[in-house]
């Protein structure tokens, strides 16, 4: 067999050799700066100050005679003047007739009705569209946190939906049936014992629970507190207390912070205030007063001119200050690219290609940024959630073919 010319030797080398170059410049290209990709994600990133105080209301706690109470009133509910907030009874065993009085003359009102859709072929239609109401501005109530104005709501949605389901097959059965329970309901309130009542002396906002803050913590004591005074609460001892009425929509948020604190809040009119537990929403708060330095401590004074029905039950609160909110794209910093004509943006793996897409810086974090798609910028040039953003790979251009 014929031995290969030289020529085809040479030629195989330097294939090889080829070969080998093209892969050793690939893998340094890689290990030099590899192409790394990270999917955009939104971020809310917030400046916040923790702080620690008290919740401030205009109150008046109220007692009962001796004997068992029974609270009238939900939680957070508005009252007018006049009305009963809570019933005294003898015993247990009279509220509990008192009790099942009342459960007797709801299902009359049930009963009431099933008459009267015999007698009226469209009540059910009525009620039906007082219920789909009633439905929506429950939502709307409980949306806004408003639970003591939803809470009568809610037991009027309750009962329009006991009304709708009851059902006779005829009219002489509801007769029949509310004749029986009317016999009940007389010989019920023939058996009551007597029984005192607790008024409202003034329209407000009705708590079943009094802490002892209640004769201290007050609007008067706000307007001239200071640290010294905060440091120094102590609650009274008012177990004799049944509840409450708050006067008027006006509350305090009152805490110490740092003079590091108090400068970042020197020059606010107001902040939006975040409650660690007991209330769901942010509120916005007035700040109403940055008092003198107390040792490195200053009073903060925050104000709300609007009462929230899940304020009542709040008193020692921890809470957070959110001085800023931030909200955009979040993409690594070094993903960050100037172009020639001055426009930041980044590149994003399109197909196989490099697209840049424009970009507004909004908060620039350690090793991130948050953005938002730059001025004028439509179509694919936009920067959208789950665009693959390249970090780094090196020298990049738009339309550079990515392997």
């Amino acid at each position: 067999m014929k031995s290969s010319s030289p020529i085809v030797k040479i030629l195989s080398v330097a294939l090889l050799l080829a070969v080998v170059v093209y892969f050793a410049a690939q893998l340094n290209a890689y290990f030099a700066d590899p192409m790394v990709t990270t999917p955009v994600y939104r971020m809310v990133k917030e400046d916040t100050i923790a702080v620690y105080g008290y919740v401030v209301r205009a109150e008046e706690t109220f007692s009962s005679p001796s004997g068992t109470l029974s609270h009238r009133r939900s939680e957070g509910e508005r009252v007018g003047a006049g009305q009963v907030l809570a019933t005294v009874y003898p015993d247990r065993a009279a509220m509990e007739k008192a009790q099942a009085l009342d459960d007797m003359e709801q299902r009359m009102e049930q009963l009431q009705f099933a008459l009267g859709a015999f007698l009226d072929p469209d009540a059910a239609l009525k009620l039906d569209g007082d219920i789909a109401q009633d439905v929506i501005a429950l939502r709307r109530e409980t949306a806004l946190g408003d639970y003591g104005t939803a809470a009568p709501l809610a037991a009027t949605l309750k009962s329009a939906v006991m009304k709708r389901d009851t059902r006779f097959e005829s009219r002489e059965q509801v007769e029949q049936a509310i004749a029986a329970l009317q016999n009940d309901i007389n010989t019920a309130r023939a058996g009551l014992s007597a029984a005192q009542d607790v008024t409202a002396p003034y329209s407000g906002t009705y708590s079943g629970v009094c802490d002892g803050y209640e004769t201290v913590l007050t609007p008067d004591w706000v307007a001239t507190a200071t640290v010294a005074s905060l440091d120094a609460l102590r609650p009274v001892d008012e177990r004799g207390n049944v509840g409450k009425l708050i006067d008027g929509d006006t509350w305090y948020y009152v805490s110490a912070i740092t003079d590091e604190e108090a400068a970042q809040l020197q020059k606010r009119s107001a902040v939006t205030l975040r409650f660690a537990k007991g209330m769901e929403q942010d509120v916005t708060m007035t700040v109403s007063r940055l008092g003198p330095d107390e040792d490195g401590r200053r009073l903060l004074v925050l104000q709300c001119d609007r009462l929230i029905a899940q304020t009542t039950l709040l008193r020692h609160q921890s809470a957070d200050l959110v001085l800023h909110r931030y909200e955009g794209l979040r993409i690594p910093a070094n993903a960050l690219r100037l172009r020639e004509d001055g426009v930041s943006g980044v590149y994003c793996v399109v197909g196989a290609v490099a697209r840049f897409k424009a970009v507004e810086v909004v908060y620039q974090g350690e090793g991130y940024a948050l953005v938002r798609p730059g001025e004028g910028t439509s179509g694919t040039a936009v920067l959208r959630l789950g665009d693959q953003v390249i970090a780094t790979a090196g020298e990049l251009f738009d339309g550079k073919v990515i392997g």
